[in-house]
């Protein structure tokens, strides 16, 4: 196992700027996806106990997506003898995940 050297507080911040950026984008998608799905639900629309449980099944398919995604690069990187991703690598791709399936829905709920 190889020692990795502390980056430099600009190289740290210029990493996690765009991570930051994805995060605040993946909230303000995320908040009008509920918006969306609670205003179904509030007006009483047939679709809402559908809508109900898709949220509840894509939150459990897209966690275990994010783990096992984590989980087989840290593998490969392993068999290969190369250092394991950073954590805000990985990070970056947790939220591209979670993003991708918010932005369908907001696609979805907004036809």
């Amino acid at each position: 196992m190889t020692a990795h050297a502390s980056p430099s507080p600009a190289a740290w911040l210029s990493a996690m700027i765009p991570l930051w950026n994805q995060q605040a984008m993946l909230g303000a998608e995320a908040s009008q996806v509920v918006a969306r799905r609670l205003w179904l639900i509030a007006l009483g629309d047939p679709r809402a106990a559908a809508e109900s449980q898709r949220m509840v099944t894509e939150k459990i398919e897209a966690l275990g997506q994010v783990w096992w995604d984590m989980a087989r690069v840290q593998a490969d990187a392993l068999m290969r003898g190369r250092p394991a991703p950073a954590p805000h690598i990985h990070a970056r791709r947790a939220v591209q995940t979670y993003r991708r399936k918010v932005r369908a829905n907001l696609r979805r709920l907004s036809g």
